[in-house]
C-alpha cells in the first residue's frame, strides 16, 4: 500500500512538473497590415452638437513612409454645407511611424423640421501604400438626429444628448446623463440618469414629463410620476412637480420621497438639472 501511494505521488509530481514547465503557445501576427476606422460602424449625433465629431482612422502597424488614404462621404436626405461639413482634407494622411489620424465631421444646426432619417456614410476608397488594405471597419454610418420639433413641444434637446448637472439634495452635486424619452427629443419627456441622492446611493433613472406654457412658450411644467427610485429596489418611491425654463436651461423639481410599503413621507427637497 505504501509503495502504491508513493508511486501515485511520484507520478502526480512528474505530471505537474511537466505541465508547469511547458511554455504556452505563442501567436504572432504576421500581416498583412491594414487600414481601418477605429470606431463603431454606426454613430448617432444631434444636429445641434457644437463639437466636431472625429472618426479615428488607423493602421495596424506604423509604416516607414507616410500613408495617404482617400475616402468618400455620401449622404441620404442631407446636403453638404446645409446639414454637415467635412473638416478634414481628402486624402487624409497618416504620418511616418504613427498609428493614425482622424476624419472630422461637424453637423450643421438649422431651424428646419426634418423628420426623415438623415445619414452620412464615410467609406475608405483607396490607400496609396501597397502594403496596406482596408479591413475590419471600412465604413462608418453617422445618423443626424433632429433637434427641431413642433413649436408646441418643449426643447428637450437643450438638456439631452450629453451630461447634465444634478444639484439639490442637501449640498450634493452630481453628473448625470440625459436623453429624449419615449418619442425622442420631440416626445415631450426627458430621461435623466444619475446619482440624485449622493455618491453613497445607487443611480436613479427618471422620466421627466415636460408641458409647454401656452402663454410663455419658453417655459412650462416639469413632473415625475411616482416610481421606485432605485433600480431593483421597491423600498422608496420618488415623485416630483416643478417647472422648466428654456432660456436659463433649468429644470426645477420639487420632490418627495415616500416609503413604498405605506406611503409615509421620508424626505422632500428640490433637484435642479442643467446642461453640463
Amino acid at each position: 500500500m505504501k509503495n502504491l501511494k508513493a508511486n501515485i505521488l511520484t507520478g502526480l509530481a512528474a505530471l505537474l512538473f511537466t505541465t508547469c514547465s511547458e511554455e504556452p503557445d505563442k501567436f504572432i501576427y504576421k500581416g498583412p497590415d491594414f487600414v481601418f476606422f477605429d470606431s463603431k460602424s454606426q454613430i448617432s449625433i444631434y444636429e445641434n452638437q457644437k463639437t466636431v465629431l472625429s472618426i479615428p482612422i488607423k493602421v495596424s502597424l506604423p509604416q516607414k513612409s507616410a500613408t495617404k488614404i482617400t475616402y468618400q462621404v455620401t449622404g441620404e436626405n442631407v446636403l453638404l454645407g446645409s446639414d454637415y461639413k467635412v473638416q478634414t482634407a481628402n486624402p487624409v494622411e497618416i504620418g511616418i511611424g504613427t498609428f493614425g489620424s482622424v476624419i472630422s465631421i461637424l453637423p450643421v444646426d438649422n431651424a428646419i423640421i426634418q423628420p426623415e432619417k438623415r445619414t452620412i456614410t464615410i467609406k475608405i476608397l483607396s490607400v496609396d501604400n501597397p502594403l496596406l488594405e482596408p479591413q475590419v471597419i471600412k465604413e462608418v454610418e453617422i445618423d443626424i438626429l433632429e433637434d427641431d420639433c413642433a413649436p408646441t413641444v418643449p426643447r428637450i434637446s437643450l438638456w439631452s444628448g450629453g451630461n447634465v448637472n444634478i444639484q439639490g439634495y442637501g449640498s450634493s452635486t452630481a453628473t448625470g446623463t440625459a436623453e429624449g424619452g419615449a418619442g425622442g427629443i420631440c416626445g415631450g419627456s426627458l430621461l435623466v440618469t444619475g446619482k440624485f441622492f449622493s455618491e453613497s446611493n445607487p443611480s436613479t433613472a427618471m422620466t421627466i414629463i415636460m408641458t409647454q406654457n401656452q402663454t410663455v412658450t419658453t417655459k412650462g411644467t416639469a413632473s415625475v410620476i411616482r416610481f421606485p427610485m432605485f433600480t431593483g429596489s421597491t423600498q422608496y418611491d420618488y415623485e416630483a412637480g416643478g417647472t422648466y425654463d428654456e432660456l436659463s436651461k433649468t429644470i426645477t423639481l420639487n420632490f418627495t420621497v415616500y416609503l413604498h410599503a405605506d406611503g409615509t413621507t421620508v424626505t422632500s427637497g428640490t433637484h435642479i438639472i442643467t446642461p453640463k
